[in-house]
């Protein structure tokens, strides 16, 4: 399984992040609708480079992937994203395609107070972060 996958399984399951998002863990496209906290995972880009080790040819990639947070409130953001980090650093898989070999933060993250185009008075907090996966292509 690609990373985002593996990575959603592991939040999804994860009670101290789920307690906060419940199921609202999603890959690229979330639902369309006003019901929030919502988490995204975004890839966005991916570096590659192979090398043969004991006679055996290995493929390692490190793909950035973002994180981001929609909530009510900023503590809410806050506790969310703190919960993630805590799952995600270090984690590794052992998945049998595309094993992850360590997870890092690349920067600290970044908080937003989102109006809607629409004029209403229901703003929210986005919040972003962006990890390094290292992981192999088997």
């Amino acid at each position: 399984m690609r990373p985002v996958p593996q990575l959603i399984q592991l939040l999804r399951a994860d009670p101290s992040v789920t307690g906060l998002t419940g199921t609202r863990i999603y890959a690229e496209h979330p639902p369309q609708d006003d019901v929030l906290p919502i988490v995204v995972l975004s890839v966005e880009n991916v570096r590659g480079f192979s090398d043969t080790v004991s006679g055996c040819h290995i493929k390692v990639y490190v793909a950035s992937v973002s994180v981001d947070i929609i909530c009510d409130t900023r503590g809410q953001s806050e506790d969310i994203q703190e919960a993630i980090e805590d799952a995600l650093i270090g984690y590794t898989s052992a998945d049998a395609e595309h094993p992850i070999n360590g997870i890092t933060s690349d920067e600290g993250a970044s908080w937003q107070l989102v109006d809607p185009k629409d004029g209403s008075d229901e703003r929210g907090y986005w919040c972003e972060q962006t990890y390094s996966v290292t992981y192999q292509r088997i």
